[in-house]
């Protein structure tokens, strides 16, 4: 396997967020050169300011790169490989994927039928995912030839065009947190709970704050949720907590159910004993 083809979603993700990676580049070079410059000039005073500089430039975009790959190209298998495993979808199953225009995880679930179908909803908006590197991401994003398995339509979080309990799973990898607005991504989990049959389940992938390797990961995901967050999330939306897994201590791939009616009356009643 070429090193190109073995690291290829870190370098991906390092061409959408290349205006970053650049202006960390750049400072590690002109770090250097003020080194080089002072040295000459005998500015001695300013070797320590420019030794700082270029010491958390270099910091900063090994960080930032190790943190790419533990995400992406790490052993342990993709975010969406765990939910599709998770899931236990079967190769005729009809199942649903919100998307942002990325395709990359509809397309590993695909891998896994024959005769079913993912049905992917597209609910970007530009006024609520308004940052570049999605933007990016979303023009790079390769296109697949036609295929009876997929199913691509347009939505948004207020209506996903899908009637009431017709879904058996859906899944949603890195979708919730492209969504800023704690309402936005209510209002969305309430879409997904109304066209889940009882029983259903919902399959999350988020990335969460560190919890190993803090070195590196430490400064870099500190901004993130941790995972107990969208664990709450998901229970305050009415799902069950059926499964989850940390992947790398930077990701949490959560299963959560729809509870069928049964359970409901069954928790009615049970408190009625109390």
């Amino acid at each position: 396997m070429s090193v190109k083809r073995r690291f290829r979603r870190t370098l991906r993700h390092i061409r959408t967020h290349w205006p970053m990676f650049v202006a960390l580049y750049g400072a590690l070079v002109a770090g250097m050169l003020l080194i080089g410059l002072s040295l000459a000039l005998g500015w001695f005073s300013f070797i320590p300011f420019s030794l700082v500089i270029m010491l958390l430039a270099a910091y900063f975009l090994v960080a930032l790169t190790y943190v790419a790959y533990r995400i992406n190209d790490a052993p342990g298998g993709t975010a969406a490989e765990i939910l599709v495993e998770m899931a236990h979808t079967r190769a005729e199953e009809r199942v649903v994927c919100i998307d942002l225009g990325l395709r990359a995880t509809a397309l590993t679930i695909a891998q896994h039928l024959t005769t079913g179908q993912v049905t992917i909803v597209d609910v970007y908006n530009p006024q609520s995912n308004n940052g570049s590197a999605l933007r990016r991401a979303r023009a790079r994003a390769y296109k697949p030839p036609d295929d009876p398995r997929l199913n691509w339509i347009d939505g948004s979080i207020n209506l996903l065009p899908l009637p009431d309990r017709s879904v058996a799973a859906v899944f949603m990898n890195h979708i919730l947190s492209e969504f800023w607005l704690p309402e936005e991504r209510r209002q969305l989990l309430a879409e997904v709970f109304r066209i889940l049959t009882p029983e259903g389940k919902v399959l999350i992938a988020e990335p969460i704050r560190a919890e190993s390797d803090l070195l590196l990961t430490g400064l870099i995901t500190y901004t993130l949720p941790p995972a107990d967050y969208w664990r709450s999330f998901l229970q305050s939306a009415g799902f069950v907590i059926r499964r989850e897994e940390k992947a790398r201590g930077l990701l949490t791939c959560i299963r959560a159910d729809k509870p069928s009616p049964s359970a409901g009356k069954q928790m009615q009643l049970n408190l009625e004993f109390i």
